[in-house]
């Protein structure tokens, strides 16, 4: 699946369907959404499926991940990719069934993987169309294979693909705010709305441009251009500080 040139279509149909299309190796994928309140609140496993909520918990070392939850959608399924994307927010994602290949570049890589200004997802295929788990993009990355049981911490910002490995695949992604400041207020159902500053930052940029329209073009591109290689050169300087 290609999220930003939507290469997929919603269908509802009956979950017993769904999941016998699925076992066949049909390439479908469920993501759970608030049982109640779709739109306006974000999923819970264990409010969504009471009647599965004693099967799945966190194990103790990441008590501080159940404590700050922001979500905790199900994931069921076939056959399909991931595109590839980046959470704002941390998240634990839990493997219950299945075997997958999680891809994964760091945030700096960002700038070389197309994303469009106010987006988290890249139009880049990562893994090859025919050859699951196959990495296809050159760049480094860390490859992991995630079995039955198995649970990976994804940071903030990090871009990530998915495969999966076998006709069927179950999973639950925990996400958590591991920021005591920083998130953007309002509504945030996915948990993937940019951080405030960078959201001011959007709006600042669009100010500064607009304030250059009435400038010759020459000297607009120019002094943008200065700006521009300001902010480069002061994000490197943010690269070199130890966190």
């Amino acid at each position: 699946m290609n999220f930003q040139l939507k290469n997929f279509q919603y269908v509802k149909k009956p979950f017993g369907k769904f999941m016998q299309e699925v076992c066949n190796g049909s390439p479908q994928y469920l993501r759970s959404l608030n049982a109640e309140k779709a739109a306006e609140e974000p999923a819970r496993f264990s409010d969504d499926f009471p009647g599965l909520s004693d099967q799945f918990h966190l194990p103790q070392q990441l008590a501080t991940v159940a404590r700050n939850q922001h979500s905790s959608p199900l994931r069921i399924s076939g056959p399909v990719n991931m595109w590839l994307h980046y959470d704002v927010m941390a998240n634990v994602l839990c493997q219950i069934i299945g075997t997958k290949v999680v891809v994964l570049y760091p945030p700096i890589d960002a700038v070389h993987f197309k994303i469009p200004p106010g987006s988290s997802s890249s139009p880049i295929t990562v893994f090859h169309p025919d050859q699951r788990g196959c990495v296809v993009y050159p760049r480094h990355h860390f490859r992991v294979i995630l079995n039955d049981g198995d649970i990976l911490y994804i940071p903030p910002l990090w871009l990530h693909s998915v495969s999966p490995l076998d006709n069927l695949s179950v999973s639950i992604n925990v996400f958590f705010r591991n920021l005591s400041i920083g998130y953007s207020p309002g509504k945030d159902v996915y948990g993937n709305r940019d951080l405030q500053v960078y959201e001011i930052g959007r709006r600042n940029v669009e100010r500064m441009v607009k304030s250059m329209e009435s400038l010759p073009r020459d000297i607009a591109r120019t002094y943008l251009a200065r700006l521009g290689e300001e902010l480069i050169e002061t994000s490197r300087r943010f690269r070199q500080k130890p966190d």
